[in-house]
């Protein structure tokens, strides 16, 4: 009987110890297909909100519709251009002002949670910081504006980040915002001629933008060097600031160095907020030859190497992308 009873009790005892790893191993199985499901979950919820926010960005002007000319306003972020004509927002059509001021918003002494307007921005990337957008050129797919919060002194982290989520939405962009245009400054035969071209920069937007000269000239005479000089807030005397001397028919930028003419040491008196002018004197030329002048505001931190006319003319073809990530 003792034997019996010696039998009954290893078998109990292995029929526990079969019981307990089964429990453990359903536990453990548990706590895998529970933490999977968190995962999917999260990750579900990085993709959904990366994917509401790039349709908001590329197809809303945000709220209000103009918050580019007062960040404190904004409470919701959009990127695309208001029109004015129908009181609606161009569509995947991007103001390159909401991008300047988004970029400068993001510097590291603006980057303050505790302001409403960075407040806001956080809450629309669901309530992180952790957010990177970047314009990119569709034609050579150079990267034109890249930001993400303290952009100027640490990288974004989205590199070492083993969650992201990122979107892309085909937009149209314009690489500048034209202020100034002269229309055709004619050239007089046997006397140079001095034209004044005005504009205006408001306040705050000497942070916000970079400034540039823009100079094209007529194509009637292939092959002849056309010249004009440029002074920027000055009267006109003999050598300006900047000397435009190049083949008919083609434009030029000045200057070409990061910051535009306000960072152009060079320059004798730096651009301020309020109206500026130029003083162009156009040399002496051919009958019917031209020259004409722009004012160009391109975000700050621009590659001059991409501010040209045409850019600043008409849309050409983009990508907005935006990377998040936990």
């Amino acid at each position: 009987m003792n034997n019996r009873g010696q039998v009954f009790t290893l078998d109990m005892l292995f029929a526990l110890i079969l019981i307990a790893l089964v429990v453990g191993c359903s536990g453990q199985a548990f706590e895998l297909a529970t933490k999977k499901t968190g995962d999917y979950s999260t990750r579900y919820s990085l993709e959904r909100v990366a994917n509401d926010a790039s349709d908001v960005l590329a197809k809303t002007v945000g709220k209000p519709y103009n918050w580019e000319e007062d960040i404190t306003m904004l409470e919701t972020l959009g990127l695309s251009e208001f029109d004015e004509f129908t009181g609606k927002a161009l569509q995947n059509t991007l103001d390159v002002g909401k991008l300047g001021q988004l970029k400068i918003s993001c510097k590291s002494n603006n980057w303050d949670p505790s302001k409403p307007e960075v407040k806001a921005m956080m809450d629309f990337f669901g309530g992180t910081s952790n957010f990177e957008l970047r314009v990119i050129d569709d034609a050579t797919e150079n990267t034109l504006w890249d930001i993400w919060p303290r952009w100027d002194t640490a990288a974004s982290g989205a590199e070492n980040s083993p969650e992201v989520a990122a979107t892309r939405r085909a937009v149209t962009v314009k690489y500048g915002d034209i202020r100034a245009d002269s229309g055709q400054l004619q050239r007089v035969p046997g006397q140079s001629k001095v034209y004044k071209v005005w504009f205006e920069i408001q306040p705050g937007e000497l942070d916000v933008f970079d400034w540039y000269i823009i100079v094209k000239t007529s194509d009637n005479k292939p092959q002849q060097i056309e010249t004009a000089h440029i002074f920027v807030n000055r009267p006109s005397g003999t050598h300006g600031d900047y000397h435009f001397q190049i083949l008919n028919g083609a434009e030029q930028t000045f200057p070409q160095i990061h910051g535009g003419v306000e960072a152009d040491t060079s320059v004798e008196e730096n651009l301020h907020e309020g109206w500026n002018f130029l003083d162009v004197k156009v040399e002496a030329g051919a009958s019917g030859a031209w020259v004409e002048v722009y004012a160009m505001a391109v975000p700050a931190c621009t590659t001059p190497g991409i501010v040209k006319l045409e850019t600043g003319q008409r849309g050409l073809p983009a990508a907005l992308e935006l990377r998040l990530w936990r």
